[in-house]
């Protein structure tokens, strides 16, 4: 019994983790990380709403037994002309199971209770055969053998016999029954996602939620808006300061080829350059000597 009551308040916590999700959805509803999520996380509760039917016996089942048993009280002893070994019960034929099939495995290295599970691999001989069990909700794989392992439910097709008759092939399949905790089709839950919503769940709860991807795509744009004008800035700018004109020197120079240079501002008149005369020569006289 403790074991339905651990899957009891996981399904417990699964159903409040799920309302979270919801809550979120109606903010945000084309959250795809989050759809993704509440299918896998209704995948969970389904399964695990199934091993509990499992585990929890039957009150009509466990009395019809004893009914049974107390009218055939005075039939113990074998009738007379038939061998005794017709009236024993035919043992219970173990159970063979294929890869890929879900089933109830037991926790061995934690509380030894049943989760979902799924075979990966099988291993062993065919009297006693090993399966690779990896759990749905916690991604932990374990070797185990058939005591350890049960079925989820009895319909299932994929279960045979361990001496292989088939019986199934040879008569006509009965038409499936409709069952309201039972799925048809092996739940593909992601464990990393299913972790996440169990220790990390939504903030919806603390106000409105916001979504990320959006405002990171606006604050994105605006980067790019306010890079686009500086760019702009900067080309009108450069562009001004290119632009070729006649611009007036502050030098000046006379119309001589010989002229000197001079320069506006200074506050004197520019100086004219001295004629340039022949030099003559004078004898003078010779007096004196």
């Amino acid at each position: 019994m403790s074991d339905v009551a651990t899957l009891e308040a996981e399904v417990k916590e699964f159903k409040d983790q799920l309302e979270t999700i919801e809550s979120s959805l109606l903010l945000d509803p084309d959250n795809t990380e989050l759809q993704g999520l509440k299918t896998e996380i209704q995948d969970v509760i389904t399964l695990t709403e199934t091993a509990i039917a499992e585990l929890t016996p039957s009150a009509p089942v466990t009395s019809k037994p004893q009914q049974s048993a107390s009218k055939n009280t005075w039939s113990r002893e074998p009738a007379p002309g038939k061998p005794a070994a017709d009236q024993d019960e035919t043992p219970a034929v173990p159970i063979s199971f294929a890869v890929n099939d879900n089933v109830l495995a037991r926790w061995v290295s934690g509380d030894n209770a049943f989760y979902p599970a799924r075979i990966t691999s099988i291993t062993g001989s065919s009297s006693n055969p090993v399966y690779l069990v990896s759990f749905k909700s916690y991604g932990t794989v374990e070797n185990l053998t058939a005591k350890d392992i049960r079925p989820v439910s009895g319909t299932d097709s994929r279960k045979r016999k361990a001496d292989g008759t088939p019986g199934s092939s040879a008569s006509p399949s009965p038409a499936p029954t409709s069952h309201a905790n039972v799925i048809s089709a092996a739940a593909d839950i992601n464990p990393a996602l299913a972790n996440q919503a169990r220790n990390e769940p939504s903030k919806a709860t603390d106000g409105p939620a916001r979504p990320a991807k959006a405002a990171r795509k606006v604050k994105a744009n605006k980067e790019l808006e306010a890079g686009k004008n500086k760019w702009q800035d900067f080309a009108a700018k450069a562009k001004g300061k290119n632009k070729i004109g006649k611009k007036e020197s502050m030098f000046r120079t006379g119309e001589g080829v010989n002229a000197r240079v001079g320069f506006t501002g200074s506050g004197q008149t520019m100086r004219k350059d001295p004629t340039r005369t022949r030099h003559i020569y004078q004898q003078a006289d010779e007096e004196g000597y």
